[in-house]
């Protein structure tokens, strides 16, 4: 009996929402993220920038199209993920909007405890790990050939535990390191505001978000800002980033309090997909998202990854679908569930 009560549960859920919405998978205009169910029937669970209870995800919370096999979103009180995909100049892209009810449910995780180790895992198994509802590869780099760091130089800061500059750094290479050139910082506040930080040299960036004490919850330095203020910033230059060159792209963005677009863009590796450059992946998100305050370049090419529930499977790679290529990450983005339903309540 209980079975079914959950079953008719969640088909009375999936109606109220796509009515609520009145969109479905893809369709970008005038969509919003999904609303939060009423918290009735269950209490929220206590996360803090330490803790994390790894709760969910739940089969009953995840949404279906009549007749498919994967979910196109995700709701609970305490979090709503919808899926969605397009194309822009001949490339595929995919996106995540997510809704949660705490602050404390957008985390970050390393594949290992130290940044020193060049240890790297598939981005599925590191989501399975925390049990994420959703989650997007970071800004370490996962070629363990240039040590993982070759375009993280800054502050970083992971769950409020500093990991550079270490408690290990001597005077002498923290002084050197503090008037290096600085570069777009992004801070994940206390109140799960993105806030991007720009500074002429890494010294001036660390000591802006020692400034912030127990506001900065996460922090690193990868970039750039791809919009400040709901204004897009176009003309970025940088090797590095390969600015001028198509590629696999991704971005982590605030469209409001508690809420946020995750996108990502095939490359030319994935078949029928051109790849885009820095500004055409800008264009993509101020002209299709124009309600994004805030977008913030994480590593692309073939890191790239968004996870998600893929048929039967609750962690598993959904962008890019016709290469199927994985590769492991170093770090991880993720948001957490936090709804514990009571026993028997059929959510």
């Amino acid at each position: 009996m209980k079975n079914w009560t959950r079953r008719i549960g969640t088909l009375v859920l999936t109606l109220v929402l796509t009515l609520a919405t009145g969109l479905a998978l893809g369709e970008e205009s005038g969509e919003t993220a999904l609303p939060l169910p009423a918290a009735e029937g269950g209490e929220f669970a206590l996360l803090t920038p330490a803790e994390d209870p790894m709760i969910g995800p739940r089969e009953e919370s995840y949404l279906f199209s009549e007749g498919e096999k994967s979910p196109w979103g995700y709701a609970d009180p305490s979090i709503s993920v919808r899926l969605g995909t397009g194309r822009i100049y001949d490339t595929g892209y995919t996106y995540a909007r997510v809704k949660i009810a705490s602050p404390a449910q957008i985390r970050t995780m390393t594949a290992t405890e130290s940044l020193s180790s060049s240890g790297t895992v598939l981005g599925h198994l590191l989501a399975k790990r925390v049990k994420a509802v959703v989650a997007i590869n970071g800004v370490l780099e996962a070629d363990v050939s240039s040590g993982g760091l070759a375009f993280v130089d800054g502050p970083i800061l992971y769950q409020g535990e500093w990991q550079r500059p270490s408690a290990k750094t001597t005077e002498k290479k923290l002084a050197n390191w503090r008037a290096e050139e600085g570069r777009d910082t992004l801070v994940i506040d206390s109140q799960g505001d993105l806030v991007i930080l720009e500074a002429e040299t890494w010294g001036e960036t660390y000591d802006r978000i020692l400034a912030m004490g127990d506001e900065a919850v996460n922090a690193f330095s990868f970039g750039p800002a791809l919009v400040v203020d709901g204004e897009a910033r176009y003309g970025y230059e940088s090797r590095q980033m390969s600015t001028h060159r198509v590629a696999q792209r991704m971005a982590i963005c605030q469209t409001g309090p508690l809420e946020y677009l995750l996108i990502t863009s095939e490359g030319p590796e994935d078949p029928g997909s051109k790849g885009l450059l820095l500004d055409q992946f800008i264009e993509l998100i101020e002209t299709n998202f124009p309600e994004v305050r805030t977008a913030y370049n994480l590593d692309g090419g073939s890191s790239s990854t968004m996870i998600f529930r893929k048929g039967k499977e609750l962690w598993a790679k959904v962008n890019c679908p016709k290469s199927g290529k994985k590769r492991a990450l170093r770090d991880l983005i993720y948001f957490a569930d936090a709804w514990l339903p009571a026993e028997g309540s059929g959510q």
